[in-house]
């Protein structure tokens, strides 16, 4: 058994939220999977983006959020769970009066495969994935 204890110095920032490898790779034995906890304070909003060939499994912790997947709108609360699957367009708003926190089972990670919408190569790789 291993407990896994998140700290202060392990936050990491990104566009909108913070981020928290609570296991990586090397501690689950699997390549290309990790899981981590992600933060949104209240009006924070990480803005459009895709995964080339990570799958993401959330399930929201705390808070509530405002979620948009390909178009669609969707609210998240405590309990609830969803699968990203590689090439889906989404962003998250975090539109409630507390902290929203969600842990993510991320696989298939292979190095940097995110892109944001307002990146020049945004529109050839979701296009790409998205067939």
């Amino acid at each position: 058994m291993l407990i896994i204890q998140l700290n202060e110095a392990g936050w990491v920032n990104g566009r909108g939220y913070r981020k928290q490898v609570a296991a990586d790779t090397a501690v689950l034995a699997a390549t290309g999977t990790f899981v981590q906890v992600v933060e949104m304070a209240p009006g924070e909003t990480i803005p459009d983006h895709s995964h080339q060939t990570s799958r993401e499994f959330y399930v929201v912790l705390n808070g509530r959020c405002h979620l948009i997947v390909n178009g669609e709108s969707h609210h998240l609360e405590p309990g609830d769970m969803l699968l990203m699957e590689p090439g889906d367009i989404h962003r998250l708003h975090n539109d409630g009066d507390e902290l929203f926190r969600l842990l993510v089972f991320k696989t298939n990670a292979t190095g940097e495969d995110t892109f944001w919408a307002d990146e020049e190569e945004f529109t050839t790789e979701a296009r790409r994935t998205r067939r």
